[in-house]
């Protein structure tokens, strides 16, 4: 008897699980999604394209208060008459400068420990450290400055140009460096001497 009551029962309790299951889909409608309304895209914002001033540099102002580096006027000048090359104009700028036979940096001014103590670091009055370079040509063609700098920069030099002014005719002199120390320039003076046909000088270097 109590078993045929237990069955009863549980399947009074499955029909009862399948009627909260199946009720909703029987006797419930469906809810209908409302259509989706695209709203019309609202006009482009008005954007001001006017071109915008340049900002206002302080350096131009800072930099005239500044003190330069002391340079001996002199001994500039004397730099580039003793390098200028004669022919610098843009037909002689692929001319064989003759730099092949400039030894590498490395075989120069090699890479050694030290058995002595740098020299210290002087400054001028102004307080900028003295650092040097070897100023080895002047030129008027910017393109020969260019390859001139190239052919040292491929040995392993510290090359570079620097654009001046010398009675309203553009000049363009080729250092290397800079050097704390003159004396690490004078294996590379002789040699560049002996290859550009000049008297190359040390002199201030300035940025």
């Amino acid at each position: 008897m109590r078993q045929i009551v237990r069955q009863r029962l549980v399947g009074t309790l499955v029909l009862l699980a399948l009627a909260v299951v199946f009720w909703p889909i029987i006797f419930v409608s469906p809810v209908t999604d409302q259509p989706i309304v695209l709203e019309p895209m609202p006009p482009r914002p008005k954007i001001d394209e006017s071109p915008l001033p340049p900002p206002v540099s302080k350096r131009t102002v800072v930099e005239s208060e500044l003190p330069l580096p002391e340079v001996n006027e002199a001994a500039q000048l004397s730099a580039d008459e003793a390098t200028l090359l004669d022919g610098n104009d843009e037909s002689t700028a692929n001319d064989d400068l003759n730099l092949d036979s400039v030894p590498p940096a490395l075989t120069l001014d090699p890479l050694e420990n030290r058995t002595s103590a740098p020299v210290a670091v002087a400054r001028d009055d102004n307080g900028f450290a003295k650092s040097w370079a070897l100023q080895v040509a002047t030129v008027s063609s910017v393109a020969r400055a260019d390859k001139l700098v190239q052919q040292l920069q491929a040995k392993g030099y510290e090359a570079f140009h620097q654009k001046l002014i010398r009675q309203e005719k553009p000049l363009w002199r080729v250092q290397i460096g800079p050097k704390l120390e003159q004396a690490k320039f004078k294996a590379i003076k002789a040699e560049v001497d002996k290859a550009l046909n000049v008297d190359s000088r040390v002199v201030r270097y300035v940025q």
